[in-house]
Parts: structure tokens; C-alpha cells; sequence
């Protein structure tokens, strides 16, 4: 099993090579474990099964999977307001990366928030305050370092993968309103507004691990942007966004559809086609000899004119040294144009496409 493939893209096109060549035996098989990215190569996915993961959206989803991934018995240890500091840091968690959801309004762009920095702010919870409490059963909270937490959260844990200035304050903001002392405070509000009612959330009331998961079941499956300090149209936003994306992916697909008709029609087709006044040729073809044409027209005609060798000059370095660049550049100026001439002729159809590695 490879995992995290896709932080090495190019290494996936060695990979595809390879399993082409490999006479592997016939139980073997590869696990590639990786994020979605336009990167990956499109033969390497077509030579396997692919299988999708996508966690349930909302708050409530998020912060259930984070609690259930912290053991009991690291949420339940003394001090007895550690298990709080997990909640905050668990909605922290839940918000920050609820919030991707709706880039660019939740986000400038899409930020690699992902559970490798929700173990980081956990153990840098632990140190400082194991650090702070030095055993003891009980901790006030304003003994809490809570200053050098917010740094810690907002400029190096998660804010080291921020390099917008905008989405820095908004991380900012967010650390500072919920770490702090008032939220062990029974009545501190974790949104102002739930519902169209005006209802308002506070902070669970509890001290075990199983306080703070109880409470969680009883949130509602489905939550408005408001609870993640968005607009209430900031949804429909989203959905328009995703509809014009998904019809541009469409109209996208028809088209390698179409070209893919093109290119595989038989002769006689192609030739009623071109008699009927229509062109034959796919929309790749027909885009390549738009460009091959500007291209021979910035391209120079005329050779460049060799140096003349005499007794004196032969005997310069420097003369040398420009002789040999200008042979380069004369052979480098006729195999351009030679390849720039016979494409413009494959995308004309007026020359057979010869399965070469320079056409190609």
C-alpha cells in the first residue's frame, strides 16, 4: 500500500510505466491511497478501481467523528478540564473545516485542514496543560495559558497553511472567541442564532467525555451557515456555484464526446461530411492549427546566415564559441519549422498521421 500519492505526481507517471513492464504475479495488487487532484494521471486511475470517501458534512457529523477518535481515557484525564479543552478544540475543528465547504466565502481557497493538525492541537493541549496543572485534580481557568495556545493555534498548528491575509484574521478571530476563559462559563454562546426562531446554543455543562457526546447527539442533523458565522445565503451561493461547475463539466464531457465520434468515424462518413460543407476534424485538431498557424508566423523564415571563417578570426575564442551556437540555433530554427510544417498538414488532413514519436 502507497498512501498520500498524490503529493508526488510526477513519480505517478514513473509508477504508470512501471506496472506496465511489471510481470507481476497474478495475486498481486497495489492499495494507492490519495486526495482528489487534477494532477494524478488519467491511465493510472483507469487501470484500477476506485473507491471514494467522503465524510458526512456538518457540525455535528465532524464533531462526533473527532470525539470518537480521541480514546476516553486521554479526554477523561486529570485535570477535569482537559475534557472541555477538547470540546473547544473539537468545535474549533469542526468550524475551521466546515467552513471549506463554502470556498471562497468560508475560505479565500482550499486550505489541507486535515486530521494531522487536530493530533497536533491535542498533544499541544496535553503539554501545556500537564505543564500548568502539575497533577492536580483541578485547574482554574485562568491559569490556563490560554495566550500561548492562541499562537500556537492560530499562527503555526493551523495557521501555518494560511497565506492569505483575510483568512489570517478570520483564524485569528476565531481562536481568540473560543479559547478563553469565559467558556467554562455555563451560559457562553456557541451561536447566537440556530434557527429562524432565534434560538441560541451554549456550551455543554459537563466535565466526562460522555457529557460532551451525549450532547452532540442531540444537535440537529442539519445546521445553517450562521452556525459557522456565514450568511444564511451563503448555501444557495454554494449550490449556484456547484450547478454552473457540474454543467460546464457537462458541455465539457459532450465535447470530448463528440471528438471522440469524429475521430474514429470511417472514411466514407468523413468524406460526406467534407462534401456536405461540414468539418471533419475534432475540436482539438481544429484548435492545434490555430496555434500551429500563429506559431510559423512568429517563427523566422530565413535561415541564419553562416559565420565566415578567416586566418585571424579562427584564432578568437569568442568567435569560436558564436560559430558553434550559431550551427546549433540554424539546425534547432529547421527542425521547428519542419515539425510546425507537418503538423499544420496532419491538422489539415492533407498528410497521413504517421504513428511517430515526433507527431505524436
Amino acid at each position: 500500500m502507497l498512501k498520500n500519492v498524490h503529493l508526488a505526481p510526477a513519480w505517478l507517471v514513473q509508477l504508470e510505466k512501471k506496472l506496465h513492464t511489471l510481470k507481476a504475479h497474478p495475486n498481486f495488487r497495489l492499495f494507492l491511497t490519495l486526495e482528489i487532484t487534477p494532477k494524478i494521471p488519467v491511465n493510472l486511475l483507469r487501470a484500477g478501481r476506485i473507491i471514494t470517501f467522503e465524510p458526512p458534512d456538518g457540525i455535528k457529523a465532524n464533531l462526533l467523528r473527532t470525539f470518537n477518535s480521541i480514546p476516553s481515557n486521554r479526554v477523561n484525564k486529570a485535570p477535569n478540564e482537559r475534557a472541555r479543552m477538547y470540546f473547544l478544540l473539537a468545535w474549533f475543528h469542526a468550524i475551521v473545516q466546515e467552513r471549506l465547504r463554502y470556498t471562497p466565502l468560508g475560505w479565500s481557497k482550499k486550505y489541507e485542514f486535515n486530521e494531522s493538525d487536530l493530533k497536533c492541537a491535542c498533544d499541544t493541549i496535553d503539554r501545556w496543560i500537564d505543564d500548568t496543572a502539575k497533577g492536580r485534580e483541578n485547574l482554574p481557568p485562568n491559569k490556563i495559558p490560554w495566550d500561548a495556545l492562541c499562537t500556537l493555534m492560530s499562527q503555526s498548528i493551523y495557521g501555518g497553511r494560511i497565506d492569505n491575509n483575510f483568512d489570517q484574521l478570520l483564524m485569528n478571530d476565531f481562536v481568540k472567541n473560543i479559547f478563553q476563559p469565559s467558556t467554562f462559563e455555563s451560559d457562553f454562546l456557541l451561536v447566537e442564532k440556530v434557527d429562524d426562531q432565534g434560538n441560541k446554543l451554549t456550551i455543554p455543562d459537563g466535565l466526562r467525555r460522555e457529557d460532551f457526546l451525549r450532547w452532540m447527539e442531540k444537535l440537529p442533523d442539519d445546521q445553517s451557515p450562521s452556525w459557522l458565522g456565514l450568511p444564511n445565503n451563503a448555501e444557495t451561493v454554494i449550490l449556484q456555484t456547484k450547478a454552473k461547475t457540474f454543467i460546464q463539466k457537462l458541455l465539457k464531457m459532450q465535447a470530448v464526446t463528440e471528438d471522440e465520434d469524429l475521430a474514429y468515424q470511417d472514411e466514407e462518413t468523413s468524406r460526406r461530411r467534407s462534401v456536405i460543407g461540414g468539418d471533419a476534424r475534432p475540436q482539438w485538431m481544429k484548435s492545434l492549427s490555430q496555434s500551429v498557424a500563429k506559431w510559423l508566423e512568429i517563427v523566422p523564415k530565413k535561415p541564419l546566415e553562416q559565420l565566415k571563417r578567416t586566418v585571424e578570426n579562427i584564432k578568437d575564442p569568442l568567435y569560436r564559441f558564436f560559430e558553434r551556437e550559431c550551427t546549433i540555433g540554424r539546425k534547432l530554427l529547421k527542425t521547428v519549422l519542419t515539425d510546425l510544417n507537418d503538423v499544420a498538414l496532419v491538422c489539415d488532413l492533407k498528410k497521413k498521421k504517421v504513428p511517430t514519436a515526433t507527431l505524436r
